[in-house]
């Protein structure tokens, strides 16, 4: 059995999986380790483990886990099942590659568009040939919320989850829920639309923590993968299995 660790701005998300099947998934705050300890308490059939980071303070963890299970850090260098075209891979969040190795696992032999809507809002590519290409970061929702708030003495801090369905806004709150959230949507609109222009039958696959948000707002067809970086992980840790030292 696997264990896969996702580390991102926010929170800690886990999977333990039995060769490809996610049986168990688990997120919390950092630093995490008394809540790893439970899982590997619970699960002592685990042997290999995959760590991935978008900080830089991680150690912490891979140094537990390496004391009781194979455990690789991904980065760079790490062994991959689809290859990687980005000009420059050293600078690639591993967030982002995991989601197009989970996303291509789940759509073999597709163009697939993986929207990571986390603290920052990307746009990953790989094509139907297992090729990633790249994509796009732009802010997250509550980033842009964050942003209005920092950058201006009199607009107030607004809750990201606050639910508003209409365009215009008639108080100040109102507008700022209207720019922001119809402002993001039709980004991501407008993104989808110019990968369709320029490649065959796109399949868009949705993920990270506002996934949900995206998924009502959105009138395209998009398939969401809450556990898509999981699932990546998991992958890239089965293709690197037979180099790890047993």
């Amino acid at each position: 059995m696997n264990l896969t660790i996702d580390i991102g701005n926010s929170r800690i998300k886990a999977g333990v999986f039995n060769k490809s099947e996610l049986i168990h998934f688990y997120q919390f705050n950092r630093p995490g380790i008394s809540e790893l300890k439970r899982i590997l308490a619970e699960y002592p059939e685990l042997r290999f483990a995959i760590v991935s980071s978008v900080v830089s303070h991680a150690k912490d963890i891979l140094n537990s886990l390496s004391n009781k299970l194979n455990c690789i850090e991904l980065n760079f260098n790490t062994a991959l099942p689809i290859k990687n075209l980005y000009a420059t891979p050293e600078t690639l969040g591993n967030d982002r590659l995991a989601g197009v190795v989970g996303a291509s696992k789940r759509f073999p032999g597709k163009n697939i568009l993986v929207i990571d809507a986390g603290t920052c809002l990307k746009f990953d590519f790989i094509n139907a040939n297992n090729e990633y290409i790249g994509g796009g970061i732009s802010p997250g929702l509550e980033m842009r919320f964050k942003t209005l708030n920092n950058f201006t003495d009199r607009l107030p801090l607004l809750d990201p989850k606050t639910e508003f369905d209409r365009l215009i806004g008639t108080t100040t709150t109102e507008s700022i829920l209207s720019g922001v959230q119809n402002g993001v949507l039709a980004e991501v609109r407008g993104i989808i639309s110019q990968y369709d222009a320029q490649y065959d039958s796109i399949q868009c696959v949705l993920t990270g923590g506002d996934w949900q948000f995206f998924e009502n707002g959105l009138k395209n067809s998009i398939f969401a993968a809450p556990s898509l970086l999981l699932e990546g992980l998991n992958e890239i840790l089965r293709f690197n299995i037979g180099k790890i030292k047993d």
